[in-house]
């Protein structure tokens, strides 16, 4: 089990802003933020700025950690509110001189191809904002990291059916959510 799924790593390291505890922490839990990261970024470069912003943010605001939860859903927590920060604030619009570039081949999914995943995403996120916390964190860690039912389950302090129970009960509410099921038709008619 790595380090960040333990919920009982040296905190005081942690909060001390040690650099090889946040090495191996940036390692680790990178990969989990990324993804949930994408579902709001442009494109990969966004990404990869959001993703480093959030590290920006979990290290000035590692004094609030408590370690009653795992340390990866914390962080997921934070990248997300830096995510959304930037959704509100993206007035960000570059402008590009194609001229000094010639013919450049486009390689990446249509505009309503990435608006219409976009929509998807926040539906998702939004409809996941509307669930218990527990509900929440055992979804997405289980279903969105690909932990498995063991980890979630040490991690969250319960048991492994408990954590099963858990995500039926929030995918019941997620089925039954109309603006998820709305986005999602929504999105269905633009990709035609």
């Amino acid at each position: 089990m790595t380090l960040a799924r333990k919920t009982g790593f040296d905190r005081e390291l942690f909060r001390a802003g040690d650099s090889a505890l946040f090495r191996q922490l940036v390692r680790e839990v990178s990969p989990g933020m990324l993804a949930m990261i994408r579902c709001y970024a442009e494109d990969q470069d966004h990404a990869d700025e959001l993703l480093q912003e959030s590290w920006v943010q979990i290290y000035r605001k590692r004094a609030r950690f408590s370690g009653k939860g795992s340390f990866q859903g914390w962080a997921l927590a934070v990248s997300r509110n830096v995510c959304r920060m930037s959704v509100r604030g993206s007035s960000r619009l570059v402008r590009v001189s194609l001229q000094d570039h010639g013919d450049i081949p486009d390689t990446a999914a249509g505009p309503a191809a990435r608006l219409a995943r976009r929509r998807r995403a926040k539906a998702l996120y939004a409809a996941l904002e509307k669930l218990t916390d527990r509900e929440r964190q055992a979804i997405m860690l289980r279903l969105l990291e690909g932990w498995r039912t063991a980890e979630v389950a040490k991690a969250m302090g319960v048991r492994e059916v408990s954590v099963r129970s858990l995500i039926h009960r929030g995918l019941r509410k997620l089925r039954r959510m109309k603006s998820l099921k709305q986005a999602t038709l929504a999105t269905e008619g633009l990709r035609q």
